[in-house]
């Protein structure tokens, strides 16, 4: 699991989150359009398709930063309550799967911040 969003996303309702500052990969048409599908297949609506998918990148870019994947569901639940049950969740599997795979493996994993006594 992981997920944040850095700009206004359209999924059950407006979604919102802190921007970063990471580059952003190569726009690649066709992930694009499979990530767009496999939301549509998980019943999780959006209004705004860019706006999805520059939220979905960001899953990509939080992980890279170390946030930890709780925090990341947790902070799109928050900012967004139009998700329901575990919508935030799946969007965010969905997220990792399409753009940053290695992620669902454990491979490649940003470094953990270190936890406060």
């Amino acid at each position: 699991m992981l997920l944040s969003v850095a700009t206004a996303i359209a999924l059950a309702g407006p979604a919102h989150a802190d921007p970063t500052t990471s580059a952003t990969p190569t726009p690649d048409p066709a992930v694009d359009a499979d990530f767009l599908a496999q939301l549509r297949q998980a019943g999780l609506n959006f209004q705004d398709p860019a706006a999805a998918i520059s939220a979905a990148k960001t899953v990509c870019e939080l992980v890279d930063s170390g946030e930890q994947d709780t925090n990341i569901v947790n902070n799109l639940q928050l900012r967004n309550p139009g998700f329901s049950g575990n919508g935030a969740a799946r969007f965010t599997m969905i997220a990792a799967n399409s753009y940053c795979p290695k992620y669902l493996t454990g491979e490649g994993r940003g470094p953990q911040p270190a936890s406060t006594p």
